[in-house]
């Protein structure tokens, strides 16, 4: 296969019916020596904050000069950089060999009625290609839950838990003692766990379940991060040991996510070289994009992949860290998710609100989208079904000093920064 071939082939792999388990990806694995079982991984869960942590540790690791492999997703550009080693994304040519090869045994699989889905056989591939480059640290990002996530099959490994919010009600549970129980599965025996400030119940359950696992449970309080700094730049801020640490990520939320990052970075110094100013140089480099990125500074265009009532409670601090006179707000969002809440949060943020709908089988009708909308709201909705045309009504409705912002889902942003990017170029 060449790339577009084994691009096309992953994403035409269904989800399998039924329950969920960890026994298909683990018979592909077995097949390639448990390449995961070779790595020393950081495995990173939770609701919020996954990609900006997991960026932070990368990065100041790599700073530290140590060789990393980061593993995450969903891609806003192309599948490809959900597989990086050293910030490098996996070449077409590596991409297109790995996956022909990962092909033949899955195929072989197929014939036993052992399926591997597409996230299963991408994940396989990352492993197989971080443990052939012999890294000293594999960063790997659970894509939904964890207990049962395509990444969950190592042996040992250092858990990392982002902020535990409610979504994925309907399959991870609907109660964030629940939700913390599925995420908490990827506690392994005689492990480090670190947290973020967790509300009492989601800590509580990753508390229990570390002791059942018998493992050490590290958080911090929200109190120990002293922002010095938060602006539409990013943040400076104090954290235990570490004094004037500066990142690029905006919205307070991300000093909180460096400082959870900060707390692994020590755990690590026990046996490995790292000194704090490369590691504060690595968290100052960190990248997420999609994630309050601002593509723009005339006109101000800001993307947002928030897709949940606790990330668009995030979008709606960090908004407030520009400076603009009018906001127009362009949205969508899946229909799985907490419609009424969302809308009411992100409505108060808009001076103008343009609509438009998602390339995915869970988009939301756009009909619906607007009645929703004009239930709470008395201010100009348009509803563009075309997201080309939709980013040309933002820009064409914001004056001299206004802010547009895209925000309602990654899938969403994954096609609007292409739109604007290729405009603004």
């Amino acid at each position: 296969m060449d790339y577009k071939e084994a691009v096309a082939w992953l994403e035409n792999r269904n989800i399998p019916l039924g329950e969920f388990t960890l026994d298909n990806i683990k018979a592909l694995l077995k097949i390639f020596n448990k390449p995961q079982d070779k790595l020393k991984i950081i495995h990173i869960t939770g609701t919020n904050g996954k990609g900006s942590v997991a960026s932070f540790i990368t990065n100041a690791l790599i700073e530290n000069n140590y060789s990393v492999g980061k593993f995450t997703s969903p891609y806003i550009t192309n599948i490809r950089e959900e597989i990086e080693v050293n910030r490098e994304v996996i070449s077409e040519e590596d991409f297109a060999k790995l996956a022909s090869e990962v092909r033949k045994e899955v195929e072989e699989l197929d014939k036993k009625e052992i399926f591997v889905s597409g996230f299963e056989i991408l994940t396989s591939i990352a492993y197989i290609y971080f443990a052939r480059k012999n890294l000293d640290f594999a960063v790997m990002e659970v894509g939904m839950g964890g207990r049962v996530d395509a990444t969950n099959v190592m042996e040992k490994s250092i858990p990392v838990f982002c902020h535990i919010a409610l979504d994925h009600a309907n399959i991870l549970g609907d109660s964030l003692e629940k939700i913390a129980r599925e995420k908490g599965g990827i506690i392994k025996e005689n492990s480090h766990v670190f947290s973020y400030p967790q509300a009492e119940e989601a800590k509580e359950e990753l508390k229990k379940i570390s002791k059942e696992k018998s493992s050490s449970f590290s958080d911090f309080e929200s109190g120990e991060v002293e922002i010095i700094s938060s602006n539409e730049y990013g943040n400076k801020f104090n954290f235990r040991t570490y004094k004037d640490v500066e990142i690029s990520l905006i919205g307070d939320h991300q000093a909180y996510n460096a400082a959870l990052a900060l707390m692994v970075l020590e755990y690590l110094r026990k046996d490995y070289k790292l000194d704090p100013d490369k590691i504060k140089e690595g968290l100052k480099r960190a990248e997420n994009i999609g994630r309050t990125e601002c593509l723009s500074r005339d006109p101000l265009i800001v993307v947002d992949g928030s897709h949940n009532l606790d990330s668009i409670e995030g979008i709606e601090k960090s908004v407030k860290k520009f400076t603009y006179n009018k906001l127009i707000l362009g949205f969508s969002l899946l229909k799985d998710k907490d419609h009424k809440h969302i809308l009411e949060k992100i409505e108060g943020l808009a001076d103008k609100i343009i609509l438009t709908e998602i390339d995915s089988d869970r988009f939301t009708d756009i009909d619906l989208l607007e009645k929703e909308f004009k239930e709470i709201s008395d201010k100009e909705i348009f509803a563009i079904k075309n997201r080309k045309e939709a980013v040309e009504k933002t820009l064409e409705l914001a004056g001299e000093g206004d802010m547009i912002l895209w925000c309602g889902s990654l899938y969403l942003i994954k096609d609007i920064r292409k739109i604007i990017l290729e405009k603004l170029n």
